[in-house]
């Protein structure tokens, strides 16, 4: 794995054709690309925490996130407090979906995630540092609780590719 990983920047309106195929955009993909060091091209797809949105990232972040919630339940340990590390693992381990795509950034989304977003023409893609975001354009428009910066570049995505709010 590479010593520096490349943070999740930017974002991107992407299609999603009725079999649920779509493209990872392209500085969304050098990051994913350049984090996983030549392993398999696998995205890990799971469910955001207090957001109607499904995060994801590549795999050797797994590694690490495990690394970090070990070091949490450490801490939380020593300073006498329980955490709900067997809920933790299910939601950052268990409730997940991995895909392949290809050189070009192309896989298909699995059906759960389809539907929990509420997905039927485009996908709103959102770095987010260690990882990133895959929204339904409609959904996070409609929710205040989305950064107003956010609500406006999804908004102008819709409106240079003319998809209807």
């Amino acid at each position: 794995m590479v010593s520096e990983r490349h943070l999740y920047q930017g974002y991107a309106l992407q299609a999603v054709d009725k079999k649920g195929r779509l493209a990872i955009p392209n500085r969304l993909r050098e990051a994913l690309n350049t984090n996983a060091d030549g392993g398999p091209r696998t995205l890990v797809i799971g469910d955001e925490t207090g957001l109607p949105c499904m995060v994801a990232y590549d795999e050797p972040w797994s590694k690490l996130l495990k690394a970090r919630l070990e070091t949490d339940f450490s801490r939380a340990l020593d300073r006498g407090e329980g955490i709900a590390r067997a809920r933790d693992a299910l939601s950052n381990f268990g409730n997940i979906d991995e895909v392949q795509f290809d050189e070009a950034g192309r896989f298909i989304l699995p059906s759960y995630v389809i539907d929990e977003l509420g997905l039927t023409d485009f996908a709103f893609f959102a770095g987010a540092g260690d990882v990133f975001h895959i929204w339904s354009p409609r959904k996070l428009l409609a929710d205040a609780d989305v950064p107003e910066g956010t609500r406006k570049r999804c908004a102008f995505a819709m409106r240079e590719k003319g998809a209807v709010a």
